[in-house]
């Protein structure tokens, strides 16, 4: 079977979208558009660990900054850009059982599962070849 058609019937089976588990509540997650990989990757970008000038102790004490940072971006690639993310978001945050690390773990192992590396790699390594020979000086 070629890869169309493997994407297409993964699709009709439901297949190509995963479930992750915060808070005790189930959450659905599918292969993230451009839009929302941005979305989802601001905020993790937003994560600082300086590990080499970092004592065990300081790294601790930033965990629930950083803590906060992840699920705001797993919020965004389950919502996307919605009052619905901020919405879940805020229910992690603040309401009880919390977010536990394992949750937080499995939940961007699952997310990263989903996008293409390989793809997004190659698609972005073209624009740059077809950047080069266009503006190459004569």
């Amino acid at each position: 079977m070629n890869e169309a058609a493997q994407l297409v019937s993964e699709a009709l089976l439901g297949l190509d979208s995963k479930t992750i588990f915060i808070c005790g509540k189930a959450y659905e997650i599918k292969p993230p558009t451009i839009k929302i990989m941005c979305l989802g990757l601001n905020e993790w970008a937003k994560i600082d660990l300086n590990l080499k000038e970092q004592t065990n102790l300081s790294l601790a004490i930033q965990i629930p900054e950083n803590a906060k940072r992840q699920l705001k971006g797993i919020s965004k690639f389950i919502a996307g850009d919605t009052i619905y993310s901020d919405k879940i978001y805020n229910e992690w945050v603040n309401n009880e059982p919390s977010v536990t690390q394992e949750e937080l773990d499995f939940a961007v192992d699952t997310i990263l599962s989903l996008i293409d590396k390989e793809k997004v790699f190659r698609s972005a390594q073209g624009c740059l070849s077809a950047a080069k020979i266009i503006a190459r000086p004569k």
